[in-house]
C-alpha cells in the first residue's frame, strides 16, 4: 500500500511546493536589499501611463513583490512625464538634495545615455542579486536593467491595409500605388537609428525621408493607435516600440511588419534613482519586473513587448524567428548612443524635412 501511494504523495508534494524561492536561496547580497525593503515598506512609482502597466500595473507589482520575495510594499503610482524631462526632473532634484520623486525610473538609450556615468542613479550589481535570471548582457553601465525589447516595424491594420505584407525594405513603401495610404510619426520615430554609420549614415537618411515626405498622407504620434484599429489611418511607418499588436484591445486587428533592412532592438531600461526615498523597494520592483512572471504579466501582458535576453518571452522568439530568415537587427543600446553623439541633432534635422514638405 505504501509502495503505491508513494507517487500519489510526490506528486502532491510537488503541486504544493511554493512557487518562490525560501529567503535561505536568495544570495546575501539580494536577502540584504530584501531585509531594507521590508524596513522602508512602501514604493513610488511614476511612469507613464503605458510603461510597466502604468495605474494597472500598480496591483500586479505590489502583488508580485510580495509572492516573490514575501515583501509587502505599499505602492504609490502617479503618472510621470515622458522619458525626457522625467529624467531632467530627477536631475533637478537631485541636485537640489530632495528626494526623487519615483524610486524607479524607465527611460531609453537617448534619455539614459548622458546621465550613465554620473551620479544620478546608483550602480547596481544587478546580476550578483540574480545570478540564475539576469545575464550580464542585460546590464548596462552597472546601473541599467533592460526592461523591454522594443521592436520598432511598419504597424497596421490587417484588414485595412493587407498589402503591408509586401513591403520587405523600407523602400517597398515608396512605390507609385501606396502613396497617400499611410503615414508617419511628426517626431519620425525609430529613425534616428538610421543617421548612424554602421546603419545608413545620415546622407542616404536624407534622402529617404524627403521621398517619403511626399508619399504619406499625414502625420500620426504613436499615441494615436485607436485610430488606425479604426482604419481611419491604417498604416504607421514606423511606429515606436513595435508592441501595439499584443495589447489585449488590439489583438486580431493590428500587427507590424518589420523591414529587413530597418530590423533594430531599442531597449527601455529600469534605474534606481541615487537619491530614492525607498531604493532598496526600487530594486525589488526591478527584478521582479524581470521575473517571468514580471515579464509574462506585466511587459508583454499589459505593455505588449518583453525582453529578449530572457528565454520564453515574445521578443525573444520574434527576434530569433526574424534572425533564421536572415534579418540582422541591429542595437540602439546605451553603447550606440555614446558612439553616435550627434543622433539627436541629425534626427532635429529629419523632423524638419518630414515637417516642412510633408502634406
Amino acid at each position: 500500500m505504501l509502495k503505491r501511494l508513494r507517487p500519489v504523495l510526490l506528486v502532491c508534494y510537488v503541486m504544493f511546493l511554493p512557487t518562490v524561492a525560501h529567503a535561505a536561496d536568495w544570495p546575501p547580497a539580494l536577502q540584504k536589499v530584501i531585509d531594507g525593503a521590508r524596513q522602508e515598506g512602501h514604493l513610488t512609482m511614476s511612469t507613464g501611463i503605458v510603461v510597466a502597466g502604468g495605474s494597472d500595473g500598480r496591483p500586479m507589482i505590489e502583488a508580485g513583490i510580495a509572492r516573490l520575495f514575501g515583501v509587502k510594499l505599499d505602492v504609490q503610482w502617479s503618472p510621470a512625464l515622458s522619458f525626457g524631462p522625467m529624467v531632467a526632473k530627477l536631475q533637478q532634484e537631485f541636485q537640489a538634495g530632495v528626494p526623487a520623486s519615483t524610486d524607479i525610473y524607465f527611460g531609453a538609450a537617448p534619455q539614459v545615455g548622458p546621465y550613465i556615468e554620473g551620479n544620478l542613479f546608483r550602480k547596481i550589481a544587478w546580476t550578483e542579486l540574480w545570478p540564475d535570471r539576469i545575464p550580464s548582457n542585460a546590464v548596462e553601465g552597472g546601473r541599467s536593467l533592460r526592461f523591454e525589447s522594443f521592436l520598432p516595424g511598419i504597424l497596421y491594420n490587417v484588414k485595412a491595409a493587407p498589402w503591408v505584407q509586401n513591403i520587405h525594405v523600407i523602400a517597398d513603401v515608396l512605390r507609385p500605388e501606396y502613396k497617400g495610404t499611410f503615414a508617419t510619426t511628426p517626431y519620425l520615430a525609430s529613425f534616428d537609428a538610421l543617421v548612424a554609420k554602421e546603419a545608413w549614415g545620415k546622407s542616404k537618411t536624407v534622402e529617404f525621408i524627403r521621398e517619403l515626405a511626399g508619399q504619406i498622407s499625414g502625420l500620426l504620434a504613436c499615441a494615436g493607435t485607436d485610430r488606425i484599429a479604426s482604419g481611419e489611418v491604417p498604416v504607421l511607418v514606423l511606429d515606436c516600440g513595435g508592441s501595439a499588436q499584443n495589447v489585449p484591445k488590439y489583438r486580431g486587428i493590428l500587427d507590424t511588419k518589420i523591414p529587413s533592412d530597418v530590423a533594430m532592438r531599442r531597449y527601455l531600461y529600469m534605474q534606481v534613482p541615487t537619491n530614492a526615498a525607498h531604493p532598496n523597494a526600487g530594486i525589488l520592483a526591478a527584478l521582479y519586473l524581470v521575473s517571468p512572471d514580471g515579464q509574462k504579466d506585466i511587459a508583454y501582458g499589459l505593455d505588449g513587448i518583453d525582453d529578449d535576453d530572457y528565454q520564453g518571452t515574445w521578443a525573444r522568439t520574434r527576434v530569433g524567428a526574424l534572425q533564421k530568415e536572415g534579418v540582422h537587427f541591429f542595437d540602439v543600446d546605451i553603447a550606440w548612443w555614446k558612439r553616435n553623439p550627434g543622433a539627436d541633432k541629425d534626427l532635429g534635422d529629419l523632423v524638419k524635412i518630414i515637417q516642412k514638405s510633408g502634406p
